[in-house]
C-alpha cells in the first residue's frame, strides 16, 4: 500500500509540534514578565497627591538626627546625680583605694580576686569623672574645682612612676610614656581649673598658679602665675585662712623677688589684721584717758597747750 501524497513523515510533524510549543511558551513568557517591568514605570509616574497620601497613610520612622539627640537627651538626663560635687570626688577617691587594693590582690598569689572587678571599679571611676566634666561644662564651678583638682592628683602621680621608671635602664620609653600621661593631666586640670580662678576661688588660684609657675604640662608663665596668687592668697585673708596665705607668700618667694609688690601687699595685709579680741575696747580706753584728765594725774592736750602758751607771753 503506497502512501498518499499529502502525508509527511512522522518526525517532520514532531518538529513542527515542538516549534509552536517554543514560540507559545515564549509569548507566555513576554506576556508574564510585562506587568512587572511596568510597576516601576506606574510608580514613578504617580501623581504627587497620590504619593503624598501614602505617606500620610504609612508611619513615618524617625530620622538619625532626632534618634541621636533623643539619646543624647537621654544620656544627659540619666547623668544627673543628687549628690554635690565634693561628695562626687570623695566617691572618686574611695574607689580609687578599693581600686589600687584590687590590683595589688591580683598580682598576689594568696588573695582571691578577679580582673573583672578591677575593670567594674574602673568603670565607675571614669562614670564619676564624666559627672563631674559634664557639670563643668554646664557652668558648676565646684565641680570644675573638683575635676581639675582629680587630674592634678592623678598628673603627680603619673609624674613621680615617671621618675621611678625612669632610674631603670630598661624602662625608659615606659616612663616617657607614663610622663607624657602626667602632663596631659596637668592640662586637663588647668583647663577645669580656669574658670572657677577667674571667678576668685582661691584653691583653685593656687592650684593653677603652681602649674603656671612650674611650666607642667604648659609652657611657664611667671605673669599669670603671679596674679593668681595674688588672687589665691587675698582669697585666704578674707576667708580668715592666715596659714593658707603665709604659705602662698613662701610659693611666690620661690620665682619672684622678695620686695615684688605682689609679695609686699600680701605680706602687709597678713601682719597689719586686725586683732580678734583687742585688749580694750576704744571707747572704753578714751573713757579712761579722760577721767584720768581729770584727775590731774595725766596732763591733758589742752592743759599742755595753754601752759605752753602762757609761758611763751610772759
Amino acid at each position: 500500500m503506497r502512501r498518499l501524497p499529502c502525508q509527511v513523515p512522522a518526525w517532520i510533524f514532531q518538529a513542527i509540534v515542538f516549534g509552536l510549543s517554543l514560540c507559545l511558551s515564549g509569548v507566555a513568557h513576554s506576556a508574564s514578565a510585562a506587568p512587572a517591568s511596568a510597576a516601576p514605570e506606574a510608580v514613578s509616574k504617580a501623581s504627587p497627591s497620590e504619593t503624598a497620601g501614602s505617606r500620610a497613610l504609612s508611619p513615618v520612622s524617625p530620622t538619625k538626627p532626632a534618634a541621636s539627640k533623643g539619646a543624647k537627651e537621654a544620656k544627659d538626663a540619666k547623668d544627673d546625680d543628687a549628690r554635690s560635687s565634693k561628695d562626687l570626688a570623695i566617691a572618686y577617691q574611695r574607689l580609687s583605694e578599693q581600686a589600687e587594693k584590687a590590683t595589688a590582690c591580683i598580682f598576689d598569689p594568696k588573695c582571691l580576686s578577679s580582673d573583672r572587678k578591677v575593670l567594674q571599679l574602673m568603670v565607675q571611676r571614669r562614670e564619676l569623672l564624666d559627672r563631674l566634666a559634664a557639670r563643668a561644662q554646664k557652668g558648676d564651678l565646684e565641680a570644675g574645682y573638683w575635676r581639675g583638682t582629680i587630674a592634678m592628683e592623678l598628673a603627680r602621680r603619673q609624674v613621680n612612676r615617671g621618675e621611678l621608671n625612669s632610674d631603670d635602664l630598661g624602662a625608659r620609653k615606659e616612663a616617657m610614656l607614663i610622663t607624657a600621661f602626667g602632663a596631659e593631666e596637668f592640662r586637663t586640670a588647668a583647663k577645669f581649673l580656669q574658670a572657677p580662678a577667674d571667678k576668685g576661688l582661691p584653691d583653685a588660684c593656687d592650684r593653677i598658679a603652681e602649674i603656671l609657675a612650674h611650666g607642667y604640662g604648659l609652657h611657664a608663665d611667671i605673669k599669670r602665675a603671679a596674679e593668681y596668687y595674688r588672687c589665691a592668697g587675698l582669697g585666704f585673708l578674707k576667708e580668715g585662712r592666715k596659714d593658707e596665705a603665709a604659705q602662698v607668700i613662701g610659693k611666690m618667694r620661690g620665682f619672684l623677688p622678695s620686695n615684688h609688690m605682689y609679695i609686699v601687699e600680701l605680706y602687709a595685709k597678713l601682719i597689719t589684721r586686725e586683732p580678734n579680741y583687742p585688749w580694750r575696747i576704744p571707747s572704753e580706753t578714751a573713757a579712761l584717758m579722760e577721767k584720768s584728765v581729770g584727775w590731774g594725774n595725766v596732763p591733758g592736750p589742752v592743759e599742755d597747750r595753754t601752759k605752753s602758751h602762757s609761758s611763751k607771753t610772759h
